[in-house]
């Protein structure tokens, strides 16, 4: 990994918390300002304050990469995402609910065991189960990001690193907040840029760095434009041990800053497990501790590939 990435693994690892996120943002500022890479932060006030880092310009550039820098709170179980397999994911979600509630039931027993009435008791079982929720979001952080999404961050500063200046004027690179909170950072990047991205294809990297098998899941309108789109297969093929798994949006569940980007594409490395398909597990727990560099290289080496396809 380049300088810069080491010493996000190293000092940054946990970006959750306004002190947390805003020692990260200055730290890759001032380090990427020596190499003439310019971030700048885009603030949004309200009930979760939010700071997305930009760079480039968004209206003109040919391309928007993204990834989310904010980091999760720690589970006691990981969060299984299996994106071509929308009955396991669904199911986790749901076994995932049921197992709130039934925690739940605890205080709302104690209440009826004390006297309280049908009306209390199911106040004080809704009361925990959105209780439990926050903490799910809200709780102590994860002192454990390599994948989620150390990873999606170290491709984008490799890529910024490694490009020429030429290839820098074609993109925007957005470090989003507040994707673990509700795609937050992403909306109100679409919200201020709505007219300028309509056409603009979107790529976004989240949890790339534990797997061989590397989902680029396209929206119908990115693989309707046939020229970028077999660019895109071209740039990412079958090598150095890598399969990539070009899907449609629509058939895989993978739930990230690039919903409601018209022109977009999600990029997850998965494992090919036995029974479930393509997966990826030991996210949001102290287990998401790889972060094969030689992931990162497969991904700026395609970026490259694909952004200096015309002109280089």
């Amino acid at each position: 990994m380049t300088e810069l990435c080491t010493k996000v693994v190293r000092e940054h690892m946990v970006r959750k918390g306004q002190k947390r996120k805003q020692a990260f943002r200055e730290m890759v500022k001032a380090a990427l300002r020596e190499k003439g890479v310019f971030f700048r932060e885009e603030r949004a006030k309200g009930l979760i304050p939010n700071a997305n880092l930009v760079f480039g310009n968004v209206r003109t550039a040919e391309f928007i990469l993204g990834a989310h820098y904010d980091t999760c709170a720690e589970l006691p179980f990981p969060n299984f995402v299996a994106p071509l397999n929308w009955t396991a994911s669904v199911a986790f979600q749901l076994l995932i609910y049921a197992a709130l509630c039934a925690a739940a039931l605890v205080p709302a027993g104690i209440a009826r065991l004390l006297g309280a009435g049908p009306v209390a008791v199911s106040a004080v079982f809704r009361i925990a189960v959105a209780a439990l929720i926050i903490w799910m979001i809200a709780g102590p952080a994860n002192p454990s990001t390599m994948n989620d999404n150390t990873s999606g961050v170290a491709v984008l500063l490799t890529l910024l690193e490694r490009m020429t200046p030429k290839q820098r004027r074609r993109v925007a690179v957005v470090l989003f907040d507040n994707e673990e909170v509700g795609l937050i950072g992403s909306a109100l990047f679409r919200r201020k840029y709505r007219k300028a991205i309509r056409e603009k294809p979107m790529i976004n990297l989240d949890c790339v760095g534990d797997g061989r098998h590397v989902l680029f899941a396209a929206s119908r309108s990115y693989r309707e434009d046939e020229a970028l789109y077999g660019r895109t297969r071209d740039a990412f093929r079958n090598e150095d041990g890598f399969s990539p798994l070009h899907v449609r949006a629509g058939s895989a569940l993978y739930p990230s800053d690039q919903f409601g980007f018209p022109k977009s594409v999600a990029v997850a490395a998965l494992h090919k497990t036995k029974f479930l398909g393509y997966a990826l597990g030991r996210i949001h727990t102290r287990r998401d501790t790889v972060l094969d560099e030689k992931n990162i290289e497969y991904l700026v080496e395609g970026l490259l590939k694909l952004i200096g396809h015309e002109d280089e």
